[in-house]
């Protein structure tokens, strides 16, 4: 361990200590951790790193109880396989719709139906800028491929209210989008 001469010798003796007793709880369940990991990812190097990420957020940031320490590292490295997996996921789905989309800007079927696309594309902007943020959001992650359960977990609330807010927004948007339209529509 470096630095330990600034260290009084029962510091650099318990600094060992944890170093010795870190370095067998590593050993211990390095193969186990990757193996529950690749389970959920699929991808070998992905499972390593998470693995690795998992021991250094146990190395900086070890709970406060650790009577379990094991339990704390599983817990904390399939919340990591899981994010990274949902991360996957959002990606992939962003990517395919950001392809689809350059596809038919470059090939557009008919301008005047590109611009009525574009316009309503402006108008839903403008609609979601003059709701309330939260209300907004949630809209926007919804229909962005989030669940209920990852909605609750970004805004803060319960996973049974996220419906209630859901149906909140969408009647506030629907009546805020036909306000719009009535006011587009009068001479």
């Amino acid at each position: 361990m470096t630095m330990t001469f600034f260290k009084s010798t029962n510091q650099a003796v318990s600094a060992k200590a944890e170093a010795a007793e870190f370095e067998q709880l590593f050993e211990g369940h390095w193969e186990r951790l990757c193996s529950v990991l690749y389970r959920i990812t699929g991808d070998t190097h992905e499972a390593q790193d998470l693995a690795l990420e998992a021991f250094v957020r146990l190395y900086q940031h070890s709970p406060a109880n650790q009577d379990n320490l094991a339990g704390w590292l599983y817990r904390v490295a399939t919340n990591l396989g899981f994010n990274a997996l949902r991360a996957h996921q959002r990606r992939q789905f962003y990517e395919t719709e950001a392809l689809k989309e350059s596809m038919l800007q470059d090939f557009p079927a008919n301008p005047e139906e590109d611009a009525a696309r574009r316009m309503e594309n402006q108008h839903v902007r403008k609609i979601l800028r003059s709701m309330k943020p939260r209300l907004a959001r949630l809209l926007v992650l919804r229909h962005s491929g989030f669940t209920y359960a990852e909605l609750a977990e970004t805004e803060g609330v319960r996973k049974n209210s996220v419906g209630t807010l859901l149906a909140r927004a969408e009647k506030e948007f629907e009546r805020l989008y036909l306000a719009e339209r009535s006011d587009q529509d009068a001479p």
